[in-house]
This record gives C-alpha cells, sequence and structure tokens, in this order.
C-alpha cells in the first residue's frame, strides 16, 4: 500500500469545493480574531481561499496552507493599517458603539501584530506552542517568549482602568 502524499485530499477524492465548505468557518473565525474585525476578517479568509486554491495541485497540507495564509494576510492587514495611521493627516474621533466583546478581547486587539497572532492560535485555535512555532515558522523559544510577553501586557492592562 502507498501513503497517500497529499492525505485527506486528492486521494481520498476530496475536492476544493468540499474542502472550502467544511474549513470556511474555521477559517472565517480565525481570520476574524486575527485582524479583529467581522468584515476585514472575511476579505481576509476569502483571499486565503483564493490563494490555496491557486496551489491545490501542488500544495501536501491545504490546512496548514490555509491557517498560514489566514495568519500571514491577517498580518498584512494590520501593518498596512499601522502605515495608514502614521500617514494620515487628520485626525477623526472613533465613532462610539457599543462593545462587541469582554474587557479582555478588547486588550488583545491592541497587542502587536506578532503577540495578538501567538495568543490567537494558541487560545482560539487552541495549538500547541510546537505547532505555533511551525505555523510561524520561528524559533519554539521566540515562540514562548512572544507569549509570555503578550500574556504579562494583558496582566498588567487588564489591573489598570479603562
Amino acid at each position: 500500500m502507498i501513503d497517500d502524499p497529499l492525505p485527506g485530499r486528492a486521494a481520498a477524492g476530496v475536492g476544493f469545493d468540499d474542502f472550502y465548505s467544511s474549513r470556511l468557518a474555521r477559517a472565517l473565525r480565525l481570520a476574524h480574531l486575527a485582524t479583529g474585525s467581522v468584515a476585514i476578517g472575511q476579505e481576509v479568509a476569502q483571499d486565503a481561499f483564493v490563494a490555496v486554491h491557486t496551489r491545490w495541485a501542488t500544495i501536501d497540507n491545504p490546512d496548514a496552507n490555509l491557517r498560514t495564509d489566514v495568519v500571514n494576510l491577517s498580518r498584512s492587514v494590520q501593518r498596512r493599517q499601522i502605515r495608514e495611521r502614521r500617514h494620515a493627516s487628520t485626525i477623526v474621533e472613533p465613532v462610539q458603539t457599543l462593545p462587541q466583546y469582554d474587557e479582555t478581547w478588547q486588550r488583545v486587539v491592541r497587542l502587536p501584530v506578532d503577540q495578538r497572532a501567538v495568543v490567537v492560535l494558541r487560545y482560539y485555535e487552541d495549538m500547541s506552542l510546537n505547532e505555533i512555532a511551525a505555523e510561524l515558522n520561528r524559533p519554539l523559544g521566540t515562540v514562548k517568549s512572544t507569549l509570555h510577553r503578550a500574556l504579562a501586557h494583558l496582566k498588567e492592562t487588564l489591573h489598570e482602568r479603562p
């Protein structure tokens, strides 16, 4: 018996349409949590699926590729937002809306890009530190220290008054 080089996909008769429909909710959730926005998260998830679709015939692990694409696209969105804020010529007051999330989540979305990615993958995607290191292509020690700094920052800010 020959091992399937494309586990759970081509040899099992799973096409991209089935992959898309079975992974959409999870990709949307990850993108939403990583970007902090439902609308931007939807765009990021769709862009990630497009990227996976273009490589569909050649990738070995579509789940890992999709997750990596979502995280990387989310980081790109956040970097773009940072650049836009730096170059904004006028300060626009934010619209006051009712909070959608609890106090902890409000602090998580303010974390730097790398720290937020590690927190989201660890606590919302329930990935181990080794899996996160592989996903982000970072040394395990870097992931551990990034998570430690993120949690220390969250602990500090949660004890402050808003």
